[in-house]
C-alpha cells in the first residue's frame, strides 16, 4: 500500500483568454488530481490565496466539475464570465455553461 500526502495542490495557475473572455488555467499536481476531496479543498484553499479573482460560485463549480469528471486534462480552465448556474447544471453543460 502507497499513502501519498502533498501539501502543494498546484502547480501553475495562469491567466488568459479563450473565447468568451478571462480564463484561469489551473494545473493540479498529480497527487491533488486523485486526492478526493482533500485534494480538492486544497486546490481551491491554494487557488483563493494566489488568484483571489477565482473565489466566484461559477468557477468553484467549474473547478469541482474537471476534478471529477475531467481530473486527467492537462489544464482545468476556469471562466468567471460563466454564469452561476449550479453544480449540476456545470456538469450537465461539461463543466462550461452558457
Amino acid at each position: 500500500v502507497t499513502f501519498v500526502v502533498g501539501t502543494q495542490a498546484i502547480e501553475s495557475a495562469t491567466w488568459g483568454e479563450n473565447e468568451g473572455g478571462r480564463s484561469l488555467a489551473v494545473d493540479p499536481t498529480d497527487w491533488a488530481r486523485y486526492a478526493g476531496q482533500a485534494g480538492l479543498d486544497l486546490i481551491r484553499t491554494q487557488l483563493v490565496a494566489a488568484e483571489p479573482d477565482a473565489d466566484t460560485s461559477t468557477m468553484g463549480d467549474q473547478l469541482v466539475c474537471h476534478a471529477v469528471g475531467a481530473p486527467d486534462k492537462s489544464t482545468w480552465n476556469l471562466e468567471p464570465w460563466r454564469p452561476d448556474v449550479g453544480l449540476i447544471l456545470t456538469a450537465t453543460a461539461q463543466c462550461n455553461p452558457v
